[in-house]
């Protein structure tokens, strides 16, 4: 079976599972797009086709574990330093993260942390 390729319609908010490196999430069309620059939003914005997979996610080749992060940065527009992991290794990669989904808010707030906790 072909995998088929669908358009999110802009105008409105939808459910939608990712599979981020192996990982399910669950969120909305809207939570996606809150930052507009981000790559997140330019492949929700209904402007194109993306491929869902065949159990219905949006499969993305990001590391899985740290994309929970991502998601609730855009769920909450911050994050608190109690629930980010304590060592600096894991802070450096959630920023690759969200740099890799420009995502320049998170990477100021997260850069933030680490100079602070220096």
């Amino acid at each position: 079976m072909t995998p088929r390729c669908v358009s999110l319609v802009s105008s409105g908010d939808s459910k939608v599972r990712l599979d981020v490196g192996g990982c399910i999430y669950t969120t909305s069309t809207q939570t996606l797009r809150r930052y507009p620059d981000s790559l997140l939003s330019l492949m929700f914005s209904g402007r194109h086709e993306l491929r869902r997979e065949s159990d219905g996610t949006y499969f993305i080749d990001r590391d899985g574990a740290h994309f929970r992060y991502v998601l609730s940065f855009l769920r909450d527009g911050s994050l608190d330093p109690q629930t980010l992991p304590t060592d600096r290794t894991s802070l450096r990669q959630i920023i690759c993260e969200a740099r890799y989904y420009q995502l320049d808010e998170l990477v100021v707030h997260l850069e933030q942390l680490l100079h602070n906790d220096a």
